[in-house]
């Protein structure tokens, strides 16, 4: 049994699609107080719960920057229990 030459000529490439950004005029840092917003507002009862409904919410955010949100969430949080007289 032999291998058949190959002489064929090389596939084209893929035509390449440049897609506009999602959300053009908004920085890390703006996204991440939408974030933070968003969570506040909705009062999640668990991280997993809070990064799910960041997940549904900002699709095309990365995961780092859904952490950093409920990281800054929750330091707002404790900032504002700790400020609380007893």
């Amino acid at each position: 049994m032999a291998f058949a030459p190959d002489n064929s000529t090389p596939p084209e490439p893929l035509p390449m699609h440049f897609a506009p950004p999602t959300a053009p005029e908004a920085g890390p840092d703006q996204a991440l107080a939408r974030m933070v917003e968003r969570m506040t507002k909705i009062s999640p009862q668990s991280g997993a719960e809070a990064l799910r409904e960041l997940r549904v919410a900002f699709p095309d955010a990365p995961l780092a920057l859904r952490v950093a949100a409920l990281g800054k969430m929750m330091r707002q949080q404790d900032d504002a229990a700790s400020s609380v007289p007893k």
